[in-house]
């Protein structure tokens, strides 16, 4: 399974190093080099072909006619693209999913189980800064309440 937090850069031309836990995962669990990166949310999401596909045998069962659905589909199966892993351990991201996910130079890899989800990091940065106040300003509620 994927797990961790690591931070790389992204060389000029939009390779990304895939950590060598990831890679091991790849070839011990799924044992091909191919992975699928689509746009979600404010980041990319990086599926092995297998887990991919699981995904394409659900998704193809939807009511295909639905607006949302229709929706769904184009954001997230029209930016799929297949990112084989190269000879030194890294992806080429293309330009139109780094831009829509706001990634320059520096990117967070996150480990999610079946995948991995890539971000700018200073989208990230602002996620996780985003999460904590809200976090804090929840606990503040709490707290209220017990009398602080």
């Amino acid at each position: 399974m994927f797990r961790g937090r690591y931070e790389h850069t992204m060389t000029d031309k939009g390779r990304v190093s895939v950590p060598s836990k990831f890679r091991e995962v790849m070839r011990s669990k799924y044992s091909e080099e191919t992975l699928i990166v689509t746009n979600f949310d404010k980041c990319l999401m990086a599926y092995p072909i297998t887990e991919w596909n699981e995904i394409e045998k659900k998704v193809v069962e939807f009511p295909q006619f639905k607006q949302e659905v229709i929706s769904f589909l184009r954001y997230l199966m029209g930016s799929a693209v297949d990112c084989p892993i190269d000879g030194q351990g890294r992806i080429l991201i293309p330009p139109s999913l780094r831009a829509g996910a706001g990634i320059q130079k520096e990117v967070t890899l996150i480990g999610m189980l079946n995948r991995f989800e890539i971000w700018g990091k200073e989208v990230w940065e602002a996620e996780e800064a985003e999460r904590a106040f809200e976090k804090f300003r929840k606990s503040t509620e709490i707290l209220v309440g017990d009398g602080l």
